[in-house]
């Protein structure tokens, strides 16, 4: 048997050792790398989004599912579903829609199309500029409720300027709305001198059409307000309509309180309705 020096054996064994350590090494980020890309598969098939993803889709279901994040599922660039795997296809493809079209069979493209000024700077206002007039009514029937009964079912009762008015409305408690509109009624308790305008309240769920349509009103739903009739105004009491004569006295800083939590004011648009508040946080 032909000698081999230690020392010379001992080299072998420790190159050994390091290509074997090296391979091994390899071997494991690829088996990591091999379990990221399964999780991330697992997490595609389940509904799961990433951020990548969800910043890829329209501008418009983007703040539809941050607006109401418990209803829906999943989406992608062209539909949303439900936690129920009901699908609600974003456009439907019809362009360049009249006004009265928008209004009466819109999509939900249409419902995010107008932009909402939030804040103090909002006039003037150009002719049909309604931001949140516009409603694709499947959305709401689904989400609070298709029938009368199917919304009653839904309602809580909260107290409207508890310490002084302490007045009962019915309220949704779908999407929080009964506990951000107590919120509110809670900011405004604290504010006197706002006290005149809220009192009297025109009324919450009534469910009924919209005044001269087949759409059915947002009172519906149980998810709108209407302060003070007294002091409101209402486009078709307007006797200037062509173009309509803007009118307004409700205090910029209720507006301001109702849209910190979700709800949009009917002030905001060019056929106003300045008692009128709706929750509609995906404007926002």
């Amino acid at each position: 048997m032909k000698y081999i020096p230690t020392n010379r054996i001992m080299r072998l064994l420790t190159i050994s050792y390091i290509l074997l350590s090296l391979l091994m090494a390899c071997s494991d980020g690829e088996l990591e790398q091999g379990e990221e890309a399964m999780t991330e598969e697992r997490g595609v098939e389940n509904g799961e989004r990433t951020e990548n993803e969800e910043a890829a889709l329209p501008s418009g279901i983007q703040k539809l599912l941050s607006a109401y994040p418990d209803f829906w599922d999943r989406a992608d660039q062209e539909a949303l579903w439900t936690q129920d795997q009901t699908k609600f296809v974003y456009d439907d493809g019809i362009p360049h829609k009249s006004y009265d079209s928008l209004l009466n069979y819109p999509d939900l493209e249409d419902q995010m199309s107008m932009p909402y000024p939030k804040g103090r700077t909002y006039l003037p206002l150009e002719p049909n500029e309604d931001p949140g007039r516009v409603r694709y009514e499947p959305l709401f029937t689904k989400m609070y409720g298709a029938t009368k009964e199917a919304v009653r079912k839904n309602l809580v009762e909260i107290r409207w300027l508890p310490s002084t008015l302490n007045q009962s409305l019915l309220i949704s408690k779908v999407n929080g709305v009964a506990e951000k509109l107590q919120a509110i009624s809670d900011t405004l308790d604290k504010l006197p001198h706002l006290h005149k305008y809220l009192q009297k309240p025109g009324g919450t769920f009534n469910w009924r059409k919209i005044a001269g349509t087949d759409r059915l009103s947002m009172h519906s739903f149980g998810v709108t307000i209407d302060i003070n009739v007294k002091y409101s105004h209402y486009w078709r009491w307007a006797t200037q309509k062509n173009p309509l004569l803007y009118q307004n006295e409700i205090p910029l800083e209720i507006v301001e309180i109702f849209e910190h939590y979700g709800f949009i004011w009917g002030g905001k648009w060019y056929h106003y309705d300045t008692m009128h508040f709706e929750y509609r946080p995906e404007l926002l």
